[in-house]
């Protein structure tokens, strides 16, 4: 079965200036899907903050989105601590002056059995899939409240929509996630703050793989009728749309980038 076509550039899709004068904050952003996004928000003219546990990541990041020709910064964070979280927000405004845009991608994910998953390892992996989420959400919104509205994205999975066998920390963490937009979305649109989902597939990142055990199993792609796996560049277009004005009127929504894994398979061919 022929599966679908690669996703184009953002560039061949969006505007240069789409996002001029604005500011995104990337979680997670040195890295994978979070470094795509990154890179793709200041080739649309925004200024851009990433953030991470590791500065060593993040620096060359920062040195690519500077290329650009827009504003860029880095700044460590411990999204599993509040005040890490809030130390973050003043050092991205203080560099800034501005949150608009906040992608929450910062996660973590291991393979195990269920009975074999410690409270440690619990704990370590929906630490900062649901609370980094919610605490970046929490801390940015209260700055966007005070400035007049923002976009609140979080990149959450599939895997949260069905039983995620071996992943079950991740699939209740990015299970939350869903539920947590949600509620922003609702509560937040009187203060002109929109918050969506974006939900993955199996997406070849360098995480994945290496969360795999080294490879993705081939039997893997009997479940998508894309036929192939996803990159990280899958994902980038479903982002800018949603971070822009097109999405003006779009909020609490959750958009799958799966290549129809969701969907059921086709038992045959006709």
């Amino acid at each position: 079965m022929a599966g679908l076509g690669e996703t184009p550039a953002s560039t061949d899709i969006f505007t240069d200036d789409l996002f001029d004068g604005e500011v995104a904050l990337v979680t997670g952003g040195g890295t994978g899907i979070g470094k795509e996004i990154a890179v793709a928000f200041a080739d649309h003219g925004a200024d851009v903050a990433i953030a991470s546990r590791d500065m060593d990541h993040l620096e060359p990041v920062v040195e690519e989105i500077k290329d650009r020709g827009v504003q860029a910064c880095a700044t460590t964070v411990d999204v599993r601590e509040y005040e890490s979280v809030e130390q973050m927000v003043d050092t991205v405004v203080d560099e800034l002056g501005e949150i608009d845009i906040l992608v929450n991608n910062a996660g973590a994910n291991f393979v195990t059995p269920t009975e074999n998953l410690s409270p440690n390892g619990w704990r370590a992996v929906v630490g900062t899939i649901l609370d980094g989420t919610a605490y970046c959400t929490f801390a940015a919104g209260e700055h966007m409240r005070e400035n007049g509205g923002g976009v609140i994205l979080a990149m959450g999975a599939t895997n949260s929509e069905r039983g995620a066998p071996f992943h079950a920390h991740s699939g209740a963490g990015k299970a939350g996630i869903h539920n947590l937009m949600q509620t922003v979305a609702a509560e937040w649109a009187e203060d002109g703050i929109r918050a969506n989902t974006v939900a993955p597939g199996i997406i070849e990142t360098e995480g994945v793989i290496e969360a795999s055990r080294g490879s993705l199993p081939d039997a893997l792609l009997d479940d998508i009728p894309s036929d192939r796996f996803g990159t990280p560049g899958d994902c980038v277009p479903t982002v800018l749309f949603l971070a822009s004005p097109a999405a003006a009127y779009v909020t609490g929504g959750y958009f799958t980038v799966d290549g129809g894994q969701l969907t059921a398979p086709l038992p045959y061919e006709f």
